[in-house]
């Protein structure tokens, strides 16, 4: 028997039993696939980490704690400009008035253009204190993000729509205004002092936290069939072992028992392993976590002719593939450059994990479409696409938080991005931490 069976070996799995065995708690950690980090991921392409999921560490969270905690080695992110890529043309600069004024728009659009981004400026400078947001006022979160665009253009709420969703995931109608201060604002202004980089990728924190296991029982490629009471008052934890790929069941059905579980899957998975009160499946509604494509590309900008390229950040790409490029690490000055391109539009498209199913070659053409001097320049390219991703800052999903957060039964828990106020790894690492101190707290009582 263990003291707590964790579901799920992404960065809310990992963390709850890092933090759990460092108590002294027996865990078992069960993952279905034959890697831990979920969607930190990390490949390495021509000798340089990309992220394939999460981007950054985000200053003053969970996991910039942890990262330090841990020793993980981290940068600031640095931009010195913002770019759009409208009808065609791609116009990057450090000056918003300049590259709005570049911009193949109509007078109208630029000027509503021009407005909304001194509006967006001044409303981020006056909700956050060295880049992090502050308190919200009472019924901001409330607000959707396209209550900020409503009454552009349409070519430029189209552009704006295309950055919003490349920094959240999220379409502005679904976007809670505060949270689009953060992901999409923050790169509008420049602002240098809310993210950082994880100079050996996003899974370099994962890979830490599992490096650190000593005492609980890891099993990957371990499916949860079910969760469910028994009669001693504990949980019965169902557990499918997996061959390898496609190729079937490599094992007979499992069983472990525990004192706490702790469900740290995506949120669409929860309801289909353990059987929930109303109030509960409820909450679970309210989440949206769609799928995203992703394409990581590294390129050689040697040549001088290439060198502000270096200084590409973050551009916004209306009407093609993906929302928008980041450049993670602006400003390198080394001739490498990388840029991950976010299809948060896109969603899910299985076949892009199949290397021969062209879609990598179909992206890499709408990256050379955006930034057509690079051609010739790729050193290589790697693309990703999954079915659940970050949990939609909806103000839907704020209501239903507190019903998100809550044990059932007390002793079965709900640790992710899904269930913390912010999303993503920083919201999971946030979320184990509160879980596990929750367990940790009934355990000393009784």
């Amino acid at each position: 028997m263990y003291d707590v069976a964790v579901i799920g070996g992404g960065p809310a799995g990992l963390a709850a039993a890092y933090n759990l065995e460092r108590a002294g708690q027996k865990v078992v950690l069960l993952e279905e696939t034959n890697r831990l980090g979920g969607r930190a991921k990390t490949v390495e392409i021509h000798g340089e980490p990309v992220n394939m999921g999460a981007m950054f560490v985000y200053s003053g969270t969970a996991s910039h704690e942890l990262a330090l905690e841990l020793g993980v080695p981290l940068v600031p992110f640095e931009p010195k400009t913002f770019g759009l890529h409208v009808n065609g043309e791609t116009v990057v600069s450090a000056d918003n008035g300049e590259l709005v004024g570049r911009l193949p728009l109509s007078e109208e659009s630029k000027a509503a253009l021009l407005a909304f981004i001194e509006r967006a400026g001044a409303e981020y400078f006056a909700n956050t204190v060295g880049g992090q947001l502050k308190p919200a006022t009472p019924g901001f979160g409330d607000e959707s993000a396209q209550s900020r665009i409503d009454d552009l253009p349409d070519d430029v709420q189209e552009l704006l729509t295309a950055a919003i969703r490349g920094g959240s995931v999220a379409h502005p109608t679904e976007l809670s205004a505060t949270y689009a201060l953060r992901y999409f604002a923050s790169y509008l202004v420049l602002e240098k002092k809310n993210r950082m980089v994880s100079l050996g990728g996003m899974q370099a924190i994962p890979a830490a936290l599992a490096a650190s296991l000593e005492g609980t029982d890891v099993r990957m490629s371990h499916r949860v069939e079910s969760v469910h009471p028994n009669d001693d008052g504990l949980w019965t934890v169902e557990i499918l072992p997996l061959g390898e790929g496609d190729a079937g069941h490599a094992g007979l059905p499992q069983q472990v028992t525990a004192k706490h579980v702790i469900m740290a899957v995506p949120a669409p998975r929860i309801s289909s392993i353990a059987q929930l009160p109303e109030w509960k499946c409820k909450a679970l509604d309210a989440v949206r976590t769609p799928g995203s494509t992703e394409l990581g590309v590294v390129v050689d900008i040697s040549d001088p002719t290439l060198a502000e390229i270096d200084d590409w950040a973050f551009i916004a790409t209306a009407g093609r593939v993906f929302d928008v490029i980041i450049n993670p690490r602006p400003g390198r000055g080394d001739g490498t450059a990388q840029f991950v391109c976010y299809g948060n539009s896109a969603g899910y498209i299985p076949e892009a994990n199949d290397p021969s199913s062209g879609v990598l070659e179909q992206w890499l053409e709408e990256f050379l479409a955006v930034a057509p001097q690079l051609r010739g320049r790729i050193t290589g390219a790697s693309i990703q696409s999954w079915q659940h991703c970050f949990s939609l800052l909806t103000p839907t999903r704020a209501a239903a938080l507190k019903e998100l957060q809550a044990p059932v039964a007390g002793t079965l828990h709900f640790a992710g991005d899904y269930s913390s106020e912010t999303a993503g790894t920083h919201g999971a690492y946030a979320e184990a931490k509160r879980v596990s101190d929750a367990i940790l707290s009934t355990l000393s009582i009784a």
